[in-house]
């Protein structure tokens, strides 16, 4: 099964900026789990979608240390500012958000 169902390419003065690469995983808003990578980029990034998720759902997940464990297993790490998921490979990362998100539906979180 491929992971990444279609690719696009995100345009910034006429230059590619990001390629963005849709998968047929639904994250809790029931929109498509999207990754991107810049184009000459050595990881792949959730642009911080999954820590919104996390934000809403379950706000206190930052002193729980799940995430942090999920991250470790994967080979994932959160980075900057905006607490976004990156890995160098696209299915580690994928692999780690669905994690994080049947984690928070496991939790009887109400999606």
């Amino acid at each position: 099964m491929a992971l990444i169902e279609q690719k696009r390419l995100i345009l910034k003065d006429s230059k590619v900026n990001w390629i963005a690469y849709d998968t047929n995983f639904v994250d809790p808003l029931d929109d498509c789990i999207t990754i991107y990578r810049k184009p000459s980029g050595s990881y792949f990034t959730d642009d911080g979608y999954t820590t919104f998720n996390l934000d809403c759902f379950v706000p206190n997940w930052r002193e729980d240390g799940t995430v942090d464990k999920i991250c470790k297993r994967y080979g994932c790490k959160m980075h900057g500012k905006n607490e976004e998921l990156q890995a160098p490979y696209d299915s580690q990362l994928i692999q780690a958000i669905l994690a994080i998100y049947a984690w928070i539906e496991f939790k009887g979180i109400k999606l």
